[in-house]
């Protein structure tokens, strides 16, 4: 990788440089990288997922996934975004797992709880029979997965889009309006339970699923969800606020928001995936 190909939000450090492409992983379903635009009545989309910096130097897949799914009859557009669970060989299957069958069931149950609970049963099985399977090399005999999760549904069909959310874990959605960033959903150990605060993670597959879910009218702006390798600096760095609320301020063509998403910044070697709507001006 040059340094012309690399955009920079403050230091970017050494690693984006030094580290480059590098090696093919052992798993030949994971692409380094997945992109995808559209448009539906009322919102343009732009989603874009890459391979983060430890992983290619681990030779490891790419553990970040999304979906990006619209029903016509009822103008919901459902996204999913998923984050593996880095410790586990297979986290990259339990997060494409879940992207893909969740939209599915948020529109068969049209609520969320009974959505992410009928995913986390169909997960549980696809864990199970992953120990029976052949490996592609006798060292990935670990085939332990788990993924984090969040989903949002957004009905296009009023005056206003009204967005339904649901999540587990540190996987983040977040409203940009009027140059201002806003964090819509709170990590389980960051939210007000009556005063306790917990750090243990569900990720899915679980026994006892922790999903958080609520609900928001949106006046204009755009909404991202993300996963923790664009989150985390969100949350933290004034200056990666900035700079990407002026990036996204309109859609991007997709390749230039690719870039964007995988901006280098020193420290913050994660998987990047942001799914961005930006909503028609009313």
């Amino acid at each position: 990788m040059s340094d012309s190909t690399i955009l920079a939000i403050g230091d970017p450090g050494r690693a984006p440089v030094e580290i480059g492409p590098g090696a093919p992983t052992f798993h030949p379903d994971s692409a380094d990288h997945e992109l995808t635009e559209c448009a539906v009545p009322g919102a343009q989309v732009r989603a874009a997922s890459v391979r983060g910096l430890m992983h290619r130097y681990q030779r490891q897949p790419r553990q970040d996934r999304f979906s990006v799914v619209y029903d016509d009859a009822s103008r919901t557009l459902v996204i999913a975004v998923c984050d593996g669970v880095s410790q586990f060989e297979l986290s990259h299957e339990a997060a494409a797992f879940v992207a893909a069958d969740t939209p599915r069931a948020y529109l068969n149950h049209r609520g969320w709880l009974p959505a992410v609970a009928e995913v986390n049963e169909r997960l549980t099985r696809f864990a199970d029979e992953a120990a029976l399977r052949p490996r592609l090399l006798a060292l990935l005999a670990d085939s332990r997965m788990a993924t984090t999760l969040a989903a949002v549904a957004i009905r296009l069909d009023g005056e206003r889009p009204v967005a339904s959310m649901a999540w587990t874990d540190d996987t983040s959605v977040w409203y940009l309006v009027d140059g201002g960033w806003e964090l819509l959903t709170q990590p389980p150990d960051q939210q007000d339970n009556g005063g306790l605060h917990s750090s243990r993670v569900r990720a899915l597959p679980h026994p006892d699923p922790r999903v958080s879910v609520t609900e928001r009218e949106l006046a204009g702006g755009a909404l991202f969800i993300t996963t923790d390798g664009v989150g985390q600096p969100l949350r933290d760095a004034r200056q990666v606020q900035e700079t990407l609320a002026q990036w996204w301020a309109t859609p991007p063509d997709i390749f230039t928001f690719a870039r964007q998403v995988a901006f280098a910044r020193k420290a913050h070697v994660d998987d990047r995936t942001v799914v961005g709507v930006w909503f028609d001006q009313q």
